[in-house]
């Protein structure tokens, strides 16, 4: 199992967790586009289920996305979406559903005072959590959470 981790900009994670934010209490998705482990464009999709449980990409808008990184030579990256309820980690469903193993999976989910980002690789059934380093392309250092 892979695991590499991801490098987002700051206002590449600040446009999650606006989206996170803004249809909270219901679960939100998207994906990021980029090349390697370097995050370069985020696309919410809107998540058809409407459930503040679970997500389901609205399939035209996934397909758009992913047809958008073709045309701008982007490859996906990683999966984002949120546990407005919890729980902190991969769900047994998020396991189960994973369609994009070569994907880093991002979750959101919030404490009492924030929302927290963690970058994970899903493989075998099972999960790691991987380095989710915040900074911009020139920034070696400054892995955080968020």
């Amino acid at each position: 199992m892979k695991v590499e981790g991801i490098r987002i900009a700051p206002e590449q994670l600040k446009r999650m967790l606006e989206h996170v934010a803004r249809v909270n209490p219901m679960e939100a998705c998207g994906l990021l586009g980029g090349s390697r482990s370097r995050v370069e464009e985020v696309v919410p999709i809107k998540n058809a289920a409407e459930s503040p449980v679970r997500f389901r990409m609205d399939p035209r808008e996934q397909i758009q996305a992913l047809f958008g990184f073709e045309e701008r030579g982007l490859e996906l990256v990683a999966i984002y979406h949120s546990h407005p309820a919890g729980p902190p980690g991969p769900s047994e469903t998020d396991l189960k559903e994973a369609a994009y193993p070569e994907a880093v999976q991002l979750i959101w989910f919030q404490t009492e005072e924030d929302w927290i980002c963690r970058a994970y690789r899903y493989g075998d059934g099972a999960a790691v959590e991987v380095a989710l380093t915040v900074g911009s392309s020139n920034e070696e250092h400054g892995s955080q959470d968020q």
